[in-house]
C-alpha cells in the first residue's frame, strides 16, 4: 500500500504590484464612478495584488512556480511521470495549456493534461494526482497553477449597484503555484489521508465568465467575472464547515489537531468567519488574500509554498487544505506531512 506525499512546493508573483487605491482610480478614470477612497481595502481586505506582464502567458507563471517546487523537491522536470496544469485560465482554447508547460518546462516524460474547476482546479488536481499514485498509474506527479484573473476584471463600474456584483473581481490577482506529490510507502505515516469533494450544480449562477464556450463563444461584453457576493457566502457558511466537520471525522482529527491550513481566499472577512464556524484557530491559516488578493485556483498552492518557507512544514504537521469555488464546489484533503 501507498500514499501520495507532497515532496515540493511552490509559488511566483508577477512584479506589477497594484494596490486597491490604485484600483479604484482607475475604475473613476475609466467611467467617472468614484469609488470612496479605501472603500475595496475595507470591504475585503485586500491591500494589493499583482498583475502578470503583456508577455506573462499563464503557462509561465506555472513554470516559473514549477522549478521552485522542482528546486525544492530535489528533482528534474524529466522526472515527472505526470503533469497537470489546473487553473481558471489558460493560454489557448486549444490545445490543454498543460502541453505548453511541459514544453518549456522540457518534462519529456510526462503525461500532459488539463483539470479545470474553476478555484477548485488545483484541489481536484491533487487529488487526481493521489489517486494516480496511489493506483500504481504514476510515481511522481507535477501539479501547477498559472492563473491571469485581472484579464477578467470588468473596469466599467459605474453604479453602486454594479459595485457590488462587481467588487469581488476588483480583488483578482495573477499568480502561479505547484506542488510535486510522490509515491511514499503507507508505512511511513505521511502523505495525502484522504480527501472530500462536492458540487451543488445548481448555484452555478453565483459566479460566472460567460464567454469563451458555446453559451457566448468569445462575446467580450460576457468576458468580465460577475458574482453575487452575499449569495456566495452564504453556500461558504452552509457547505465547508460541513464539510470540514465529515472529513476531519473520517481521519480521526479534531480542528485542534490541524497546524496548517491552507485555503482558497476571497476576503479576509470570509476566512475568518468560515474558521470560526470550523473551530480552526484563523492564525493557521497561512495568509495570501492581503497582498495578492483572489489568486482563484493558486491560492492553496501560495499558501502551501508560503508555509514551507516560514519552516511550518515540518515532518509530522497536520495540514489541511480546504477549497471552495464556483460551480458551487468544495472540497477537503487532510495530509500529514
Amino acid at each position: 500500500m501507498r500514499r501520495a506525499s507532497i515532496v515540493g512546493v511552490g509559488h511566483y508573483l508577477p512584479d506589477a504590484s497594484v494596490t486597491s487605491e490604485d484600483v479604484e482610480v482607475r475604475v473613476q478614470q475609466r467611467t467617472g464612478f468614484r469609488i470612496p477612497q479605501g472603500l475595496v481595502g475595507r470591504v475585503t481586505g485586500v491591500e494589493r495584488r499583482q498583475y502578470r506582464a503583456p508577455e506573462e502567458q499563464c503557462s509561465d507563471l506555472a513554470v516559473q512556480a514549477a522549478r521552485r517546487a522542482l528546486q525544492r523537491a530535489g528533482l528534474a522536470a524529466t522526472d515527472m511521470d505526470v503533469l497537470i496544469f489546473a487553473s481558471c485560465t489558460q493560454d489557448l482554447t486549444e490545445p490543454a495549456t498543460a502541453n505548453i508547460v511541459q514544453d518549456k518546462l522540457a518534462a519529456v516524460n510526462a503525461h500532459a493534461i488539463d483539470v479545470k474547476n474553476a478555484c477548485n482546479s488545483f484541489l481536484n488536481a491533487v487529488d487526481l494526482a493521489d489517486g494516480l499514485i496511489r493506483s500504481g498509474k504514476a510515481e511522481r506527479v507535477l501539479v501547477t497553477v498559472g492563473e491571469t484573473p485581472s484579464l477578467a476584471i470588468d473596469w466599467d463600474i459605474d453604479s453602486a449597484e454594479k459595485l457590488r456584483s462587481g467588487i469581488a473581481g476588483l480583488t483578482l490577482g495573477d499568480a502561479g503555484g505547484a506542488a510535486i506529490l510522490q509515491a511514499t510507502p503507507e508505512s511511513e505515516g505521511r502523505g495525502l489521508l484522504t480527501s472530500r469533494f462536492r458540487t451543488f450544480g445548481d448555484k452555478w449562477r453565483l459566479a460566472t465568465v460567460l464567454s469563451g464556450g458555446s453559451m457566448h463563444c468569445f462575446d467580450p461584453k460576457h468576458g468580465s467575472f460577475s458574482g453575487k457576493p452575499r449569495a456566495l457566502r452564504e453556500q461558504a457558511y452552509k457547505q465547508i464547515p460541513v464539510l470540514v466537520r465529515e472529513v476531519l471525522q473520517q481521519v480521526g482529527w479534531t480542528s485542534d489537531d490541524i497546524d496548517v491550513v491552507c485555503c482558497h481566499q476571497i476576503t479576509t472577512e470570509l476566512i475568518d468567519a468560515v474558521a470560526a464556524r470550523c473551530r480552526i484557530d484563523p492564525e493557521r491559516c497561512i495568509m495570501s488574500i492581503h497582498d495578492c488578493g483572489n489568486t482563484a485556483a493558486a491560492s492553496i498552492a501560495i499558501g502551501m509554498s508560503r508555509a514551507h518557507e516560514r519552516g511550518m512544514l515540518s515532518a509530522g504537521k497536520r495540514v489541511l487544505l480546504v477549497g471552495a469555488a464556483a460551480g458551487f464546489s468544495v472540497g477537503a484533503i487532510p495530509i500529514i506531512w
